[in-house]
């Protein structure tokens, strides 16, 4: 008997088909998965350059609402500057001026001078601590915001003018140290000296302002002889107006808050080294903030109505067009931010721009 072979193959020519039909579904799902893979590239990159604008704009904020807050003091005729060096030349304890900034003219340098930044100064505390502005971006902006540093302490005790105070000092921490530039004020007055010595003991600590004029950084001590507003000069005291301090007065380390672009410590996922915003706090030295922020521009609200006892922004300038810094009652601050790394073949990153106005609480426009 003869059995019939009943076994059979694919011709070539199924094979070819099967093969070429196979690969074109490989293919498209390796090119769904490529799309997918950048859709999901663009999406986390759009979502982390919004978030780093939010984060850049809540550290602008809180130092812009911080700004201004020297206690309960509103005329700056009755303070006492007992420092050698005026407010201009000590930029880290300009107390005339609360909001600030320095316009970028795109070259590598900055107007006002950059000499007005920390570091640049003569006599200066922090040289080691400036702003190095070899890697500050020269297209953005700088802005400075400045108050006194929390926790701010009182007086335990009435102060009389040629008293040394003695503050609040929690667990013998009163929240500044020596060298540190302090401001003392009540409702009606107040005085700005440095520390020289702090004497804790319990939950107290005495405040001395010895005069020492000498030193490289003469402009840093506290002068022999202070200007009253009006009047010859007289020595220093913590009150030359001859008033004591009582214990609602407020005394509180003066900081300086500065904002800055400059280059990133990090490189992104080809390499490169974006932008970042950077902040430098009082002596301490510049913190780098935020990735992918690659352009700041300022812009200040002034009120230049100020008879009518309210504090609204009239007019947005640049920082060399602010007729006095008193009058500055807001800014705006526009960010350009970028996704740091590449999220696809042909495009280098993701770019969007952002604005925001910011109120400054503490503004006085009350010359």
């Amino acid at each position: 008997m003869k059995y019939r072979n009943t076994q059979s193959g694919f011709s070539l020519l199924e094979m070819l088909l099967a093969m070429a039909l196979g690969l074109i579904v490989v293919t498209g799902i390796v090119q769904l998965f490529i799309g997918n893979s950048q859709s999901a590239n663009v999406i986390s990159g759009q979502a982390r350059l919004q978030e780093n604008a939010r984060f850049a704009f809540e550290f602008i904020s809180s130092a812009a609402r911080r700004a201004g807050y020297f206690g309960c003091i509103r005329d700056d005729q009755t303070r006492v500057w007992g420092l050698v060096g005026n407010p201009a030349q000590l930029p880290e304890y300009n107390v005339d001026q609360s909001v600030g900034g320095f316009d970028a003219n795109g070259d590598g340098t900055w107007t006002p001078s950059q000499l007005n930044l920390p570091g640049g100064t003569p006599g200066n505390t922090n040289s080691g601590n400036g702003i190095n502005l070899a890697t500050v971006d020269p297209d953005s902006d700088i802005v400075v915001f400045r108050n006194l540093r929390q926790p701010t302490q009182r007086l335990t005790a009435i102060a009389q003018p040629l008293d040394d105070a003695v503050v609040s000092a929690p667990g013998g921490d009163p929240g500044f140290a020596v060298d540190d530039v302090i401001m003392m004020a009540d409702c009606e007055q107040s005085a700005v000296f440095r520390v020289t010595a702090l004497n804790a003991a319990g939950n107290e600590a005495t405040i001395q302002n010895a005069v020492n004029t000498g030193g490289t950084s003469a402009f840093f001590q506290n002068a022999a002889l202070v200007t009253p507003p009006a009047g010859p000069q007289v020595a220093f005291t913590k009150s030359f107006l001859g008033r004591s301090y009582g214990t609602d007065t407020v005394v509180g380390a003066v900081e300086s808050t500065y904002f800055f672009i400059a280059d990133s410590t990090r490189n992104n996922n080809v390499g490169d080294t974006p932008l970042s915003l950077w902040q430098k706090v009082g002596a301490a030295a510049p913190v780098e903030l935020i990735q992918g922020v690659e352009d700041m521009q300022i812009l200040y609200g002034v009120d230049t109505t100020l008879a009518d006892d309210i504090a609204n922004p009239n007019q947005y300038v640049l920082a060399t067009a602010i007729p006095d810094p008193r009058q500055v009652v807001s800014i705006r601050v526009t960010l350009t931010v970028n996704s740091i790394d590449e999220v696809t073949d042909d495009q280098d990153t993701l770019t969007r721009t952002f604005s925001k106005t910011i109120l400054v609480r503490n503004a006085n426009p009350q010359l």
